[in-house]
């Protein structure tokens, strides 16, 4: 009664009129979503052929994951203008045959919240969709819930929403009208409307206007922890920068950060963000509210970017995506490489942090892309990331972030300092933009005509090639020396193996390789770990605990290491106490500012990291 009553009401929402007209308006009512259905009507545009199919989309761009979001509908049902039944098939999961199509006025359809499901292939939360009506915060990815009739994709879309009253959207969709119980909202296009999020909840939001943009910031937090306007005092200086680094203002006219906070785990195991054009949504842990500020300033910082990549530099198989069929771009290295080195790079150029923590973060990436092949081309593995290659994905981060860097010291050596990488993006979003496509076998090209032809060389043999990046001779330029490997005597914490239990706590699980320092200061197998040095150590700050712990400690510095124990089958506080001590280790990708540097050099790491 439930699921008939709230399809009902959806004739209340707004001024719904079943004749037909050249634009798709969805209807959907929150408040009948008690039962984790969401109800959803499609008033159709006219359709000129006799039989028509209606798709949800099997993946959507920026998840790189095959999520079939079809699997969460149910009921679905095509009828006329008269509220007649239009005969329909399912064909697969993601695709309705709408038989008789030029009498079809309307479809509706009930369609699962995915953060709550028991369905395999769980889709990432920031993916999703969620209905929590009981704390009233709704999360829609409108491509979860929205889809549309096949060739007809360009066609326009009004969304009406009944809501309880108290609620506000946070959104980058126009608003046509807002009121207490309804809102209206538009969208040229499916790219369009299946590339905004829109979060409802109480509202907690905040906009500031950055470079010619309306940036606005919505949170959601269900202890009150956080709020949006402590987050954006906390992420306004990386906008700011990330508007002079994008040469003084934005392309963009508006932006939101969308923040959703949950207790406990979550049903992906993870957390994280999902970009947009015009947005972003946030899935984070509930934590303290500085932690939460310096996760959403890591990840603010690479997802702002993409209103650079893809949204004004894309290809024909972003710019046209297919949602049925999809086909992956061989530049993966340009949409996620270059933002992700942008993201890490604009903050050394701009003094938001230091020039040592920036080769840290070099470092970071050199490491962590030696798990995968190096003779593998980047465009190779792009090409066919839902394929073969879906497993080195997050090389993404780091080698395509490595690309990055390369390109930028190399465009800065060959231009004696006065073109870098932001440039080439300023001139490819000037020779592209929104609405034009390049082909992705002419890119490189393109790049080349507009830069050097070295700069052409470098993309076919490291990027389109399977030569290994050559890393140590681009540092070189920049006054950075470089070693893959060394013996170097360090403060450690003790040569111990870390895992995480189900409760997210850090515990010592392997002992195979402790050092005399780890055997002084007594680690036991099941250990977990509280604080070090007097800080909590947690999922979310392990890396700069350790990092912190690493760089300040000195030999015979007094360390203590706060555990919880297993003491007769009770956990117990304990403080483990000894004396720091080098250890020799082998460490790899050792990077230094060298000295006595030539003026080339100087010039170059001027240009490039700015002044000291």
């Amino acid at each position: 009664m439930k699921k008939l009553s709230a399809l009902c009401g959806l004739l209340l929402l707004g001024t719904v009129s079943l004749q037909a007209q050249d634009q798709y308006t969805v209807s959907i009512d929150l408040t009948g979503t008690e039962n984790d259905l969401l109800p959803v009507e499609v008033q159709l545009p006219p359709i000129a052929q006799d039989s028509i199919e209606y798709h949800m989309p099997k993946i959507v761009p920026g998840t790189y994951a095959v999520y079939d979001f079809g699997r969460f509908v149910t009921e679905f049902k095509a009828s006329d203008a008269d509220g007649n039944p239009v005969d329909v098939e399912r064909l697969t999961d993601n695709r309705w045959l709408i038989k008789d199509a030029r009498k079809a006025a309307k479809v509706s359809y009930m369609v699962e919240d995915t953060w709550d499901t028991e369905k395999e292939n769980f889709i990432f939360e920031p993916g999703g969709t969620s209905y929590e009506y009981d704390k009233q915060v709704y999360m829609l990815n409108t491509h979860g819930f929205i889809g549309y009739l096949e060739g007809m994709k360009n066609t326009k879309y009004v969304l009406n929403v009944k809501k309880q009253p108290g609620l506000f959207a946070a959104t980058s969709l126009e608003a046509l009208e807002r009121s207490e119980e309804n809102d209206h909202f538009s969208s040229p296009s499916y790219h369009e409307l299946a590339d905004a999020p829109v979060m409802y909840s109480k509202p907690d939001t905040i906009t500031r206007n950055v470079g010619g943009a309306e940036v606005l910031v919505s949170v959601f937090s269900p202890e009150g922890k956080l709020s949006a306007a402590f987050v954006m005092d906390e992420i306004l200086p990386i906008l700011e920068a990330q508007k002079e680094y994008l040469g003084g203002t934005l392309p963009v006219d508006r932006y939101a950060f969308l923040i959703y906070l949950f207790n406990g785990r979550s049903g992906s195991g993870g957390y994280g963000a999902l970009e947009h054009s015009y947005s972003s949504l946030y899935f984070l842990p509930e934590m303290d509210p500085e932690t939460i500020a310096q996760t959403v300033r890591d990840v603010a910082a690479h997802e702002f970017f993409h209103i650079v990549t893809p949204l004004s530099i894309h290809s024909e198989e972003i710019g046209d995506f297919d949602f049925i069929d999809p086909k992956m771009s061989q530049h993966l290295w340009l949409y996620e490489g270059v933002t992700e080195y942008s993201a890490m790079h604009v903050q050394v150029k701009y003094g938001l942090t230091s020039k040592a923590d920036f080769l840290e973060v070099v470092k970071e990436k050199l490491r962590i892309r030696d798990r995968f092949p190096k003779d593998l081309p980047f465009t190779k593995m792009s090409a066919d990331i839902l394929g073969e290659y879906a497993d080195y994905y997050a090389n993404v981060y780091y080698k395509g972030a490595l690309i990055g860097l390369c390109l930028d010291i190399k465009l800065l050596s060959l231009s004696d300092g006065k073109y870098d990488l932001q440039m080439l993006m300023r001139d490819l979003a000037k020779e592209y933009g929104k609405n034009t496509s390049f082909r992705d076998e002419a890119l490189f090209d393109k790049i080349e005509a507009l830069t050097y032809p070295e700069i052409g060389d470098f993309l076919r043999r490291y990027v389109g090639g399977s030569e290994e990046l050559p890393i140590a001779d681009m540092l070189k330029m920049a006054g950075i020396s470089y070693q893959p490997e060394a013996e170097v005597a360090a403060v450690t914490l003790g040569g111990i193996g870390f895992n995480l239990n189900d409760d997210e706590q850090i515990y010592i699980d392997d002992l195979d390789e402790i050092n005399a320092f780890g055997e002084e200061i007594g680690y036991a197998i099941g250990d977990i770990i509280l604080s070090v040095q007097g800080q909590a150590l947690t999922l979310a700050s392990f890396q700069n605990v350790v990092q912190d712990f690493r760089q300040n400690t000195e030999e015979g510095d007094k360390v203590i290491v706060e555990v919880l124990r297993d003491v007769k089958g009770k956990l117990k506080k304990k403080k483990l106490k000894a004396k720091a001590q080098l250890t020799t280790r082998t460490v790899y990708h050792v990077l230094d500012y060298m000295e006595n540097l030539t003026e080339e050099q100087k010039a170059i790491q001027k240009a490039w990291l700015g002044n000291d």
